[in-house]
């Protein structure tokens, strides 16, 4: 397909049709400049950013773990799916860049990575037209879509699939720790925090080896599993590369020690004025009580923030009970969306 692509585009541009022997190589090596000039407009998404994101997304009223701004950031620097953006109509689009190696080729594909925040029509069919038109197709399809975006996005003619649910906590509710639905989180805090033991302080530029060293061992189960780790294992290290690029009242990481050695980190910050998100939060499995408590260590460092999202299970069972544990509010549906 790329081959037919490149032959079409450089018999339009070239003259006459009929010239002899192109060779394929060389078509797709023009069909990857011509891509990469049709990227030009679109810019990386940087920590001086921040602001206009924050401020798109309070108007938007996000709800999605996906929209947080660092991991954007994070996600986005990774060359197999990297992120960039423009703004369209006072609407901020995100795209999603794919690049996949075939053989000696490497074959770049456009999505929306998200719809049109805040939303607009008229910003979704200029985006939908614009991955066209880089795709050579109708391929395109929105990789996120937060559940009150749904009906909205289906008006424009795509098809909808559910794709996960995400976790979303009342942090006054989890704070105070009351009742019997509390109980199991209560014995979970008190095991880490009356040992003595387990301790947690603001993470540091320092703390990188350690972390990346739970990182890996993280990665490693995951693999011995059969579940894939590639995308999240890179784009926490990212984070730990670049969270003193961020200041705290957007990222704040705690790290967890037990006998004075790091056992766990995490990270969490605002989506909204009154919306959080539990970003990361990574820890040895010797230490159960450890990830209850920085989760909720950090939860109590927002006090303006009503509710945390703490995003899906990835189709783990203990994860899902951990989660459950804080007794979300709402389980927030995400959906994936794709051209007829």
């Amino acid at each position: 397909m790329t081959g037919q692509l490149s032959l079409c585009r450089d018999a339009s541009r070239s003259g006459p049709a009929t010239q002899p022997f192109v060779r394929l190589s060389s078509l797709r090596l023009e069909n990857t400049a011509s891509r990469t000039a049709d990227l030009a407009d679109l810019a990386s998404i940087e920590p001086e950013d921040a602001d206009t994101f924050l401020a798109a997304a309070e108007h938007a009223r996000v709800k999605s773990w996906f929209y947080y701004f660092p991991r954007l950031h994070c996600y986005g620097q990774s060359k197999a799916h990297m992120l960039r953006w423009e703004r369209y109509a006072g609407s901020i689009l995100v795209y999603q860049i794919r690049r996949r190696k075939t053989g000696s080729d490497v074959d770049s594909r456009m999505n929306l990575y998200l719809p049109p925040f805040p939303f607009d029509p008229a910003a979704l069919r200029y985006a939908l037209q614009r991955m066209r038109d880089f795709n050579g197709d109708r391929s395109g399809r929105i990789i996120r879509v937060q559940e009150s975006d749904v009906i909205s996005v289906a008006r424009e003619g795509l098809k909808i699939a559910l794709k996960e649910e995400e976790f979303i906590f009342d942090r006054a509710a989890v704070l105070a720790l009351e009742g019997p639905i509390f109980k199991g989180l209560r014995q979970q805090l008190s095991c880490a925090i009356k040992s003595k033991l387990a301790t947690t302080r603001p993470y540091t530029a320092l703390d990188q080896p350690a972390c990346r060293a739970l990182v890996e061992a993280w990665r490693e189960r995951l693999i011995a599993s059969g579940t894939k780790a590639t995308t999240s294992y890179n784009h926490t290290i990212a984070c730990l590369a670049a969270a003193d690029r961020f200041p705290p009242s957007l990222l704040t990481g705690l790290v967890g020690e037990v006998d004075g050695e790091v056992r766990g980190f995490a990270f969490s910050g605002p989506l909204t004025s009154t919306m959080g998100c539990n970003y990361l939060c990574i820890t040895h499995t010797d230490f159960r009580g450890v990830p209850y408590l920085l989760r909720y260590r950090l939860m109590a460092g927002f006090p303006d923030l009503i509710y945390f999202n703490d995003s899906h299970d990835a189709g783990r069972p203990g994860l899902r009970h951990l989660k459950q544990r804080f007794r979300p509010v709402e389980m927030h549906a995400v959906f994936s969306a794709w051209g007829q």
